[in-house]
């Protein structure tokens, strides 16, 4: 089913999704403004009324999760980790702080995204429907990709990279950067493809989340060898290109 086929199915059909969100302003906002009516959401107020829905098999009936990070009795990341000991169910986080590292960080752990407060609920809902629909065409790329980046062999089916004897893991985030990278090998990359893509997000020209994930790529392949670091260049004035000499 192509990506287009799959949005018409979810307007149509609507989506389940979980909130969990403590402030009772923000939880009743989202719920009188989420614009489409066909969606179905299910709130729950902390880490605590959460668990028997994070841990038990209503969850999978679910088709996203919307998760606040900082919750009275808990915070999101722990759902978060918790959610993906067991699920692939796409999981959006919101928080009313956080730096270009943290947001980094919360994806890495498995956020399909990261949204700041305060927020447009239209952009919210969007962003929802956009990495479901994101998540359910994936598994037809599940073809393997193994290439070179300088001297360094990248396998984002692995999501490894080696050089030698010595191999260096890849978070999902890293590995979609630098497989859309690969798949444009030489051309300019902007930034707002590579968030489309790679983070499944518009581009904020404040928001340095893409900046974080490149020098966390450069160090990671530079730690195993320096030369093939340069590979990943910066386009100025554009975003970032991936060189084969």
């Amino acid at each position: 089913m192509s990506l287009l086929e799959i949005d018409k199915k979810i307007a149509a059909e609507g989506l389940d999704v979980l909130v969990i969100e403590d402030d009772p302003l923000i939880a009743k906002t989202i719920r009188l403004a989420w614009p489409v009516k066909t969606d179905r959401l299910r709130f729950t107020a902390n880490y605590k009324q959460s668990l028997g829905l994070i841990h038990g098999a209503e969850l999978r009936f679910f088709d996203g999760a919307i998760i606040d990070i900082n919750l009275p009795d808990g915070d999101g990341l722990t759902i978060l980790r918790e959610i993906r000991s067991h699920s692939s169910i796409p999981v959006i986080l919101i928080s009313g702080t956080g730096s270009p590292d943290s947001r980094a960080n919360a994806m890495d752990l498995g956020a399909d995204d990261y949204v700041m407060k305060p927020f447009h609920v239209r952009e919210l809902q969007a962003r929802m429907a956009r990495v479901v629909a994101a998540r359910a065409v994936r598994p037809k790329s599940r073809r393997r990709a193994t290439f070179l980046t300088g001297n360094v062999v990248c396998d984002l089916q692995r999501r490894t990279i080696s050089f030698g004897e010595s191999e260096t893991s890849l978070t999902d985030t890293e590995a979609r950067i630098l497989g859309y990278l690969y798949q444009n090998l030489n051309q300019s990359c902007s930034r707002s493809m590579l968030y489309k893509h790679a983070l499944f997000r518009p581009y904020n020209p404040e928001d340095k989340t893409l900046d974080v994930y490149i020098s966390r790529l450069r160090k990671k392949i530079g730690e195993l060898d320096k030369a093939s670091a340069e590979f990943i260049q910066t386009a100025r004035g554009a975003g970032y290109r991936l060189s084969e000499a």
